[in-house]
């Protein structure tokens, strides 16, 4: 399963520039809310973050690797609630008032079929008139990742990520070890897999009409790239009505 051994080491290896870009970008525009739903938490960082400008955070993610981490760190948070399901299948207590898909969950959905249930289903999760942020990968980061191989060594862990693009399909192969006894020099290896897709803003732009939601705004890089030389695209997008 992904993320079964990665997820303790998670956000040691992504590090905050993501997570600090988005909490830059929402804290000019997001106002105090009722509800707000973390699509894809991962750890929690941004459930966390959420849970001090809303009454109450849904934080889904379909890794339960992913959520025990998150849980760990962030259980005392009375009003976090943690829900394992996949973003089509997922139902909430309440529409949301604002939804975050942060650090390209969106790229998870590999068909377009996929895509389309998703988008309809977070709609039923969203209230009408509802805010969602989110951000997919951009045009520059599929071509880095184009026969990329990088490494990390730690003095508890140990990991070679390499990726491949084919087309639209992005395969992602960590090889990685982890220290189970540092005295004895003792390491567990392990092997994940992670296969995401590159949308391009076009078809983006397309599927997110067809089910029900309006593009309020589209930038590169929180608004410091042109879309086409992006990294990552971030993606403002209201319910809408009778949508």
């Amino acid at each position: 399963m992904a993320y079964e051994h990665l997820a303790p080491w998670y956000d040691a290896l992504m590090g905050e520039t993501v997570y600090k870009a988005w909490q830059s970008a929402l804290s000019r525009r997001l106002s105090p809310v009722r509800a707000a739903v973390d699509l894809g938490c991962g750890t929690g960082v941004m459930a966390a973050w959420l849970a001090e400008r809303a009454e109450i955070v849904y934080a889904v993610d379909a890794s339960p690797d992913m959520l025990a981490v998150a849980f760990d760190r962030w259980g005392h948070l009375p009003n976090v609630r943690w829900i394992q399901s996949d973003l089509c299948d997922l139902e909430l207590p309440e529409a949301a008032d604002f939804a975050l898909a942060s650090t390209d969950v969106l790229n998870y959905l590999l068909t377009r079929e996929h895509m389309e249930s998703a988008l309809c289903n977070i709609g039923a999760c969203v209230r009408e008139g509802g805010v969602w942020a989110l951000d997919t990968l951009g045009p520059r980061r599929i071509e880095a990742l184009r026969g990329g191989v990088w490494h990390d060594v730690r003095d508890d862990l140990a990991v070679l990520h390499e990726t491949d693009v084919d087309g639209e399909t992005i395969v992602h192969r960590v090889l990685g070890f982890v220290a189970v006894d540092e005295e004895e020099g003792l390491f567990v290896r392990f092997e994940e897999e992670h296969v995401q897709r590159y949308w391009d803003a076009e078809t983006l732009s397309d599927l997110f009409a067809r089910t029900g939601w309006d593009v309020v705004e589209v930038t590169g890089d929180f608004g410091a790239s042109p879309l086409q030389d992006a990294d990552r695209i971030s993606w403002l997008l209201k319910r809408r009505s009778g949508g």
